[in-house]
């Protein structure tokens, strides 16, 4: 990774990120399911369809973004739309072909994190405190920059 010893804190750590987003897209490349269809397909794992506003919140996209994404998805067979009675709004969820490539491409890339979780050892439980105590703070910080841009 090259010598990080000169870096500043934030410095540093925005080059780790970038080797993390080097890694995620190499595992993406292994899988034939885009960055973002599989982020709407780990958000409808949890079984629960879902309006675009919803997918959007969420998310933090807008909703033109989402619902072009979940187009592309529904595209691919990934994610289909139907009207519930009651419900204006159109419901997305997983179809079947969805379930199957969510299953293969999460496998996937389970398999890399769990690789770099092994090389953490005995620090596991201090580290997953550090790192939600990190990015609780980070998502703050960046949420206070947009509203303040």
């Amino acid at each position: 990774m090259g010598d990080l010893s000169r870096l500043t804190g934030p410095q540093h750590l925005a080059r780790l990120l970038a080797y993390a987003e080097r890694a995620r897209r190499t595992v993406e490349r292994v899988h034939d399911v885009p960055s973002a269809e599989l982020r709407l397909l780990w958000l409808l794992s949890d079984g629960r369809e879902r309006t675009l506003k919803e997918i959007s919140d969420e998310l933090g996209l807008e909703q033109s973004t989402v619902n072009r994404q979940v187009g592309a998805a529904e595209a691919s067979g990934h994610l289909s739309r139907h009207r519930a009675e009651g419900v204006p709004a159109q419901l997305i969820t997983r179809t079947a072909a969805g379930e199957e490539a969510f299953a293969r491409a999460s496998a996937i890339q389970l398999r890399a994190l769990d690789a770099g979780i092994s090389a953490v050892g005995d620090d596991y439980d201090v580290f997953f405190e550090m790192l939600d105590r990190f990015v609780t703070a980070y998502d703050a910080a960046a949420t206070t920059i947009e509203a303040g841009s």
